[in-house]
């Protein structure tokens, strides 16, 4: 695992994993919501999606629990 801080790289050996988090488990959502993480952040650095017209806000990607929108200009861009 790899974690990048402002000031460095913090990485780990490989996590080995047995066994999976069932839906229902509370545990879950934020596990989702912390692997979608990265994710997010990528997105938000390729500066692509829609901008909202009177902020000039770029809008990337959508999250809701354990659903992601991608949103692009173009097929390209998706």
């Amino acid at each position: 695992m790899r974690l990048h801080t402002e000031n460095k790289l913090i990485e780990t050996e490989d996590i080995k994993i047995q066994y999976g988090v069932f839906e229902a488990d509370s545990l879950s959502p934020l596990l989702v919501c912390i692997c979608l993480i990265c994710l997010t952040e990528q997105l938000n650095r390729l500066n692509t999606g829609y901008e909202e017209h009177k902020r000039k806000t770029k809008i990337s990607h959508l999250l809701y629990t354990d659903d992601l929108k991608l949103i692009a200009k173009s097929e390209e861009q998706l």
